[in-house]
Parts: C-alpha cells; structure tokens; sequence
C-alpha cells in the first residue's frame, strides 16, 4: 500500500473563500500533500480546474445546504440541490449519480464572537447512504473555543491550542454510536477559507490555507503509487476514502506519515474500514512514526493502553477497534493520529 497526505473541504473565490485554486494547490505543494479536494458551496464551477498542479492533485465536489445538515458531495458531475429539512434527499441524489459523501461539522458548539452562537450542526442522524463524518473539522472546533475576545486574540496566534485534546468528544461518541450499527469512514477537514479580516491596520487571516494543510489532514492507503493520469488516480482516491483505508492526523508538531494499524490472523491481513473473523490468533498491530501514547478503542471505550512506536495486542474478543495516538509535547500529550476502525467478528 502506498500513503497519501490530503486536506478535505477547502473552499475558494468560487464561493466565500479568498484563493484560487492555483493559489491554495501552491500552499498545498508547500505544505507537502499529495491531494487537496476543493467543496466550494452549492456548485462544481471548480471542477473544470481538477487535475494535477505541480505535485498535488486537485479534486473538487460540493458542500451542499445551508442552515444545518451540510453535506460533502464527491465525484459527483452535476450540482446537488440543497434540501436543509430534508437530507435524506440530498444524500440520495448524490448516490444516484454515483458519488458519495461526508457528514461536515455534524456537531458544534459554536461562539458567541460568530452571529451569536450561531452553528450549523447535523440534524437528522437518522439518515442512511453517507458514507463517513468529519470527525475532527479545523475552522469549527477553533471558532468553537473562542469563548471571549482575549481567548480570540490568544487563539488567534495560538491555534494548535484549540486541538490539544482531539476532536470534540461528543462527535466521536456520535461515530462510535454509528459504527455499532455499520461501516462509517471518520474524515479530517479544515474548512479553510482564507478570510481575510481589516481590523484598523491589522489584516489577520483566519484558518489560513498554508496554517490549514499542516494540521488536520487525512491520509489514505491506495494500491498503486499516483501515476500522473487523474482519471486513475482520483478513482484510487476515491476508492481508499469510500473504503475507510485512512486515518486523520493532526501533522503540525510531528508528521503522522508512517502510522499503520492492521489485523493480522493466520496469513490473513486486514486493514481499515475491513472486517476479519476472530480466532485466538488474531492479533491487532499499530505502528506510529514516533514514540507516542497508543490507546485501542473498542466498542467507544478504551480497551488497551502503551506507549512507544510499535504495539500488538492480542487476546481480543469481537468488537469495533479503532486506535487513537498523542504525541508527547511539552509536559504531556496531544492527539495525533486517530484510526479508521478494523471490525473483528
């Protein structure tokens, strides 16, 4: 399997970000990523600027709806109607035209700073056909914590605080409730925007694109290296996102390039977003690029604990297992890595 380092949900001038899509697939280049996917709001009008930019690939979809309930639509050809009360429908036109998609920001906080709390959370968990959620969302969670001007201003210079423990908790309780029921592939997205603030003679940047593309990013697993045709390697893309073949790193501090976690039974493998029959010799491997903190999460709680670069844990049981990874920084730990999970039934 050959890695990949992507960033998801980046929005440009086509809608209310500041770049274009030369521009944000320079900063992508720079920040050392192999793909970018661009979901400007309501339409495709990116999409006749897909392809390769020096060494980073641009794919681009759409985030749809308005209020609440939005909607990352990819590999998709014709714009998706937004349907804010209705989602299901959303989700299915998007499936009938052969794409797929994530569930952004389903849950927020928000800040009283931003139209007074406003948020645009995900109603209507009862739907079906989505393939994933954004499990750890860059603009949401850092808007999210601003809880007055001075923890703005701190903020502000100080983003990777605002990440220090990992996604917010609710959201990863919601996805260990969902993978109870089913395969859904946990995503990293920055919702970057470039907005570019007047403030007297100060012109701050909030979640710039460069900032953005070194923090949350997900990387994928895919067969065969990227070629250089596009048609080939979206679909290796697209086919390790649908799968849940990737896991979301927070690659500021320390770059999470590098970190696998598989099953191992027998000669057989299994990798993220699989399943594999449990016997007494399935054993679970996780490797990370750096010393770190390893919990395995089984079921939504926390089973097993290590620490180092490597871990094997055996005499398991049946369960969803996903791993989460801290990185040693400072006095303690922050979150890094944070798996796709493994099924062993």
């Amino acid at each position: 399997m050959n890695e990949l380092a992507g960033n998801i949900h980046i929005h440009t001038r086509y809608s209310d970000g500041s770049g274009d899509i030369p521009t944000i697939a320079g900063a992508a280049e720079k920040a050392g990523l192999d793909f970018i996917i661009i979901t400007d709001h309501h339409h495709l009008q990116g999409k006749a600027e897909e392809g390769y930019y020096g060494k980073v690939m641009v794919l681009v979809g759409s985030e749809i709806n308005e209020e609440c309930n939005h909607y990352l639509a990819l590999d998709i050809e014709q714009p998706v109607p937004g349907n804010d009360h209705h989602p299901q429908e959303v989700i299915d036109m998007v499936n009938n035209q052969g794409g797929f998609g994530f569930i952004a920001h389903g849950i927020e906080k928000g800040s009283l700073l931003y139209r007074n709390g406003k948020t645009y959370p995900w109603n209507d968990w009862r739907a079906t056909g989505f393939t994933g959620i954004d499990i750890w969302s860059y603009l949401s969670q850092w808007r999210d914590e601003i809880t007055g001007i001075p923890k703005g201003f701190f903020l502000y210079f100080n983003p990777h605080y605002a990440f220090k423990k990992g996604p917010m908790k609710p959201l990863l309780r919601k996805w260990d409730e969902l993978l109870r029921k089913r395969m859904v592939v946990g995503i990293g997205c920055s919702d970057a925007h470039a907005i570019k603030l007047k403030l007297g003679p100060w012109r701050p940047v909030l979640s710039d694109y460069y900032l953005c593309f070194r923090c949350i990013n997900t990387h994928l697993f895919v067969k065969e290296p990227l070629s250089g045709d596009f048609e080939k390697d979206k679909a290796q893309i697209y086919q390790a996102l649908k799968s849940g073949r990737c896991f979301v790193g927070y690659d500021f501090f320390r770059k999470t390039t590098g970190f696998n976690f598989v099953a191992k039974d027998q000669g057989k493998t299994a990798l993220m977003g699989e399943k594999i029959r449990l016997t007494e010799k399935t054993v679970l491997e996780v490797e990370v690029p750096e010393a770190a903190k390893i919990f395995l999460i089984k079921d939504g709680r926390k089973f097993r604990e290590t620490m180092g670069k490597r871990s094997r844990f055996s005499w398991l049981g049946k369960g969803v297992y996903r791993v989460e990874a801290y990185l040693p920084h400072g006095r303690g730990h922050r979150a890094w890595i944070f798996s796709n999970p493994i099924f062993l039934e």
